[in-house]
């Protein structure tokens, strides 16, 4: 009679051996979990198998390959760290008494081989666990130390931004509750007008800034209101470039426009004006003056893809991944008045209407910012 090797019989007897796991797991509350068992249990199978091929090739630990495979298996159903450790030993144990159970005594050498091959298992699988374990720790600590930049720019931008206007604000009232003093008002009459409209420019100013930051609050929870309608794009174009004129005219840009065919694409229009009025707004605002910003629509069957093209200097690709990040602003746009939250919003409402956003640039050569929208012929 041919008697087989341990190898051999572990491998014929892996099933039994699975299942004596299991049930001892559920005596020592370990998982295998109701919703992951099936994952659990196949890939126990296939460890079972991994220590007989070592055991076959003689050698007294596992290998790193499937060692490492049933660590991270582990992770994800829901193991901890003295899991990981226990499972090993319970292992072992439903090994020797399944093999018991079919007759075959084994020598305290194999125990002790099996064991060597199941502990080394354990501690790659306690190095995966840890390392797993660890970087979720530092996910968590980036998402907390980002979660505390942004709140920290936030009180820096409202205590910058709104310090400005209100400043303006006081002095102005100021102003004209000397100016009221006055016997005849009708001598003070224009400064009274200036200081009004000062008061409205700075308040405007605030109000700006509130709006953009609860649009942004809103974006970041998921919860954009849009009034979709059909839309033409060739009046929604004709209604940017008027919002924008008095912009470019104040800084000598020329605004032209191309619309490809008649066009109906489904939007809310008072956001996409929104969009419009930061893409464009922007594109004016970095140009050269007595240069020109072009508005483009193009459509195809699916969607319609607009695009703002500027003279301007051009961002760096470095800088390109960054435009969208909340409050970033380039270090060439300090003199420029903004928050830094106009893009993000922008990605926001587009991302919204189900479109996307990207910008494509070249130091030197001017920016193209591109968006698309769901369109009806």
């Amino acid at each position: 009679m041919v008697t087989k090797a341990l190898d051999q019989i572990i491998r014929d007897n892996a099933d039994a051996i699975v299942d004596a796991f299991v049930r001892k797991a559920r005596h020592h509350h370990l998982p295998p979990r109701d919703a992951a068992k099936a994952d659990v249990v196949d890939a126990l199978h296939g460890y079972v198998h991994a220590v007989a091929t070592e055991l076959q090739r003689g050698q007294s630990e596992s290998t790193e390959e499937s060692a490492k495979a049933h660590g991270q298996q582990r992770w994800y159903v829901g193991y901890d760290l003295k899991s990981v450790i226990l499972e090993y030993g319970v292992f072992r144990s439903a090994i020797v008494e399944t093999l018991e159970a079919t007759g075959y005594a084994m020598t305290s050498r194999e125990v002790e081989r099996v064991a060597d091959i199941l502990y080394a298992g354990a501690a790659e699988a306690a190095v995966e666990f840890t390392t797993q374990a660890t970087q979720q720790v530092n996910d968590a600590l980036a998402t907390a130390e980002a979660a505390v930049r942004a709140r920290e720019d936030v009180v820096a931008i409202v205590s910058h931004d709104l310090k400005n206007p209100l400043n303006v604000i006081h002095g102005s009232v100021a102003l004209i509750d000397a100016t009221l003093s006055e016997a005849d008002l009708s001598a003070v009459r224009g400064s009274l007008q200036g200081n009004a409209n000062r008061i409205r420019r700075a308040v405007g100013r605030m109000n700006g800034l509130i709006t953009d930051l609860l649009d942004l609050a809103k974006i970041k929870a998921g919860r954009v209101d849009l009034d979709v309608r059909d839309q033409q794009t060739s009046a929604l174009v004709e209604e940017a470039l008027q919002q924008s004129a008095p912009l470019a005219e104040q800084r000598s840009i020329r605004l032209h426009k191309e619309v490809s065919g008649p066009a109906i694409v489904t939007c809310d229009r008072e956001r996409l004006m929104q969009v419009f009025d930061n893409v464009i707004g922007n594109a004016i605002k970095f140009s050269p003056k007595e240069t020109s910003v072009l508005l483009r629509v193009e459509g195809s069957d699916a969607e319609c893809t607009f695009s703002i093209h500027d003279e301007g200097p051009g961002i760096s690709a470095d800088e390109i991944p960054m435009l969208f990040e909340r409050f970033w602003r380039a270090p060439r746009a300090t003199a420029v008045a903004g928050t830094g939250l106009g893009l993000a919003i922008a990605k926001g409402i587009i991302e919204a209407h189900r479109g996307r956003i990207w910008v494509e640039s070249t130091v030197g050569k001017g920016t193209s910012f591109f968006f698309t929208l769901p369109m009806r012929v």
